[in-house]
């Protein structure tokens, strides 16, 4: 499962899904591809089916835009600076934890937080952001094998 968090209206948070929807072009059925169209409820509890889901979304950091962090959930720690960023009161190592909690995480869990810096309403995806979901493509592409 491909996970794309984020709001196409707001900049740079737009990454995890547009990264999610280029995908959606080539995997019909062996990979499932969800972006804005689930809640995170329903996203917890149907991704413990999975023995692999990636996770894609924005981050905050001192980094300069379009820096990609990946993590593996239970295996690397995620360091305290980094805000993956949600205009949520929950964001998403929060959902994590309460996955985790209720037993529903998946079999192996990889987040992916690409540094922005647009995050207004109306802001355009940032350049370096742009990049960045280039490289991404083919990270998430060398977790898939």
């Amino acid at each position: 499962m491909i996970v794309g968090v984020g709001n196409l209206y707001r900049g740079d948070d737009a990454v995890g899904i547009l990264v999610a929807r280029y995908f959606r072009r080539f995997f019909n059925h062996d990979v499932r591809i969800i972006d804005v169209d689930i809640t995170f409820e329903d996203l917890i509890s149907e991704w413990k089916n999975f023995d692999l889901v990636i996770l894609i979304d924005a981050v905050k950091s001192g980094d300069e835009a379009g820096k990609i962090y990946r993590f593996e959930y239970g295996v690397d720690k995620v360091p305290a600076f980094l805000g993956f960023y949600s205009t949520h009161s929950f964001g998403v190592m929060e959902y994590v934890e309460i996955a985790r909690t209720l037993g529903t995480l998946p079999g192996k869990l990889i987040i992916y937080g690409v540094v922005g810096k647009n995050f207004n309403i109306g802001d355009s995806i940032s350049h370096r952001v742009k990049l960045a979901c280039r490289k991404l493509v083919g990270l998430v592409l060398e977790d898939l094998k």
